[in-house]
């Protein structure tokens, strides 16, 4: 070990100093630095993108594409995207939220993925508010004129609740199967 001592004495030490003494070297190293920070700040997006994207487990794709299958865009959604609960509607256009009701409240159906699991715990509960307040404001089958306007208010924000969920669960998934 003397001998790495010695090397560092008589022959390292000398020219490190005569380096860091130099004003080339902190030249050159502030150049590689503001090099590195502008490519950092030009990239930034895209970093961060690629650093937080994190691709979902295959089980939690699988269960994703069967949400979609369960509850698609075009079914019940876009059915309480333009209902008018005022008037008479036919109840088999609430099949899905009610078959997503009654199959997606178990340990099978749970995401890994904590954000996706989030959002589904959200859609699902707001799901069962959408339903109760079906249940006690709205016959499916009868135009019912003496429906209170407390209870339409009820259904229609419950439903917009529903379609906003289903479209930010649906954004989240795709993000992160992409």
């Amino acid at each position: 070990m003397d001998w790495l001592l010695d090397l560092w004495l008589a022959e390292l030490r000398p020219r490190l100093e005569q380096l860091w003494s130099s004003l080339d070297f902190w030249r050159a190293l502030a150049l590689a630095l503001f090099t590195i920070l502008a490519a950092l700040a030009a990239f930034r997006e895209t970093l961060l993108r690629r650093l937080t994207r994190r691709g979902l487990a295959p089980r939690d794709r699988e269960l994703f594409g069967r949400l979609l299958r369960v509850l698609p865009a075009e079914g019940s959604i876009a059915f309480l995207e333009g209902a008018d609960f005022g008037r008479a509607f036919d109840g088999r256009r609430l099949d899905d939220l009610n078959h997503f009701y009654h199959s997606w409240d178990d340990p099978e159906h749970r995401f890994l993925d904590q954000a996706l699991e989030q959002k589904r715990m959200e859609l699902f509960v707001a799901v069962v508010q959408f339903l109760d307040a079906v249940r006690l404001h709205a016959d499916p089958d009868a135009d019912l004129p003496g429906r209170s306007r407390e209870g339409l208010r009820q259904l229609d924000g419950a439903a917009k609740a529903v379609v906003t969920i289903h479209q930010e669960i649906v954004r989240l998934g795709r993000m992160r199967v992409s």
